[in-house]
């Protein structure tokens, strides 16, 4: 009778004779700046940073729009200051005037 080796004892007499892996097995660089990025990526934002991000640019538009304000009103501001004859309406004085 024949005696069959186990299938467990040819798996590793085969695994034996398999040449030795000489293949470099270091990271790549950057691969860990990559994990944590898509780590970070995958947290939900919180309120300070969307206020932060946002903030910026709502200052940003209020700036631009504060310049176009005044652009667009120079002339008139300009025209109120150079009126020296500027008619003021004390209605005390009035008042008192006309109560004695």
């Amino acid at each position: 009778m024949k005696t069959y080796p186990s299938p467990w004892s040819r798996l590793v007499a085969a695994a034996r004779l398999v040449p030795a892996d000489t293949r470099d097995m270091a990271a790549p660089l950057g691969f860990a700046t990559r994990v944590g990025a898509l780590g970070l990526a995958c947290m939900e934002p919180t309120f300070s940073a969307l206020f932060a991000r946002f903030s910026l640019r709502a200052v940003g538009v209020c700036g631009l729009l504060m310049i176009l304000g005044v652009s667009l009103n120079l002339s008139s501001v300009l025209r109120a200051f150079e009126t020296d004859s500027v008619a003021f309406n004390d209605p005390v004085a009035e008042w008192l005037g006309a109560a004695s």
